[in-house]
């Protein structure tokens, strides 16, 4: 089978098996908690690969700024969260921010890299303070664990952008992969 027609069965189970913002539902708020928080929804799941993907997509000496951007920002936004801020925009910004990025990998290059630094960097705003606003009161051994777990998960989108590169047509099915669980969990 071939790599994208496994990408695809892959993301739409997991879209379909999922509701939006399934990693929302108060986690455990120790190591392992902050782990898997993470991987527990689908939308964060997504958009944490698919930021890897868009950094593959850049020459290796600015590759790194995406997921930094992104880390940075998610981190300034769950500290925001348990803090106790809290805003209507966190859970839909989550799922815009698919789409967005769905279009930002279908696009390429074509896009500068300030821009898509600038979009990366809200949108992980958006996606830390959801995650910041179900973990309030969280330790500091908990955000670790949870940064940890969302740069691996970078990772593995890197690692995927990079074989995707290399496939006909790879870049626009994974773009329009991240972009339509995006839709399909607003829909939802």
């Amino acid at each position: 089978m071939k790599i994208l027609t496994k990408t695809a069965i892959l993301v739409g189970a997991a879209t379909l098996a999922a509701g939006p913002a399934m990693a929302h539902t108060g986690s455990q708020l120790t190591a392992l908690g902050g782990l898997l928080h993470p991987i527990a929804g689908v939308d964060h799941l997504l958009a944490l690969v698919g930021v890897g993907i868009l950094a593959a997509q850049r020459p290796l000496q600015t590759s790194w700024t995406l997921p930094a951007a992104f880390l940075a920002a998610v981190a300034a936004g769950s500290l925001a969260g348990f803090a106790g801020l809290t805003t209507s925009i966190a859970e839909p910004g989550t799922l815009v921010s698919l789409v967005v990025f769905g279009l930002l990998i279908a696009a390429g290059r074509g896009i500068g890299l300030p821009l898509t630094l600038g979009v990366t960097a809200l949108f992980g705003l958006a996606h830390g303070t959801a995650h910041g606003m179900e973990a309030a009161g969280a330790s500091a051994v908990y955000l670790t664990a949870f940064l940890a777990s969302c740069a691996a998960l970078h990772g593995l989108g890197y690692a995927l952008g990079r074989k995707l590169e290399a496939v006909s047509h790879g870049r626009l099915a994974a773009g329009l992969a991240v972009g339509a669980g995006g839709l399909a969990m607003a829909l939802t």
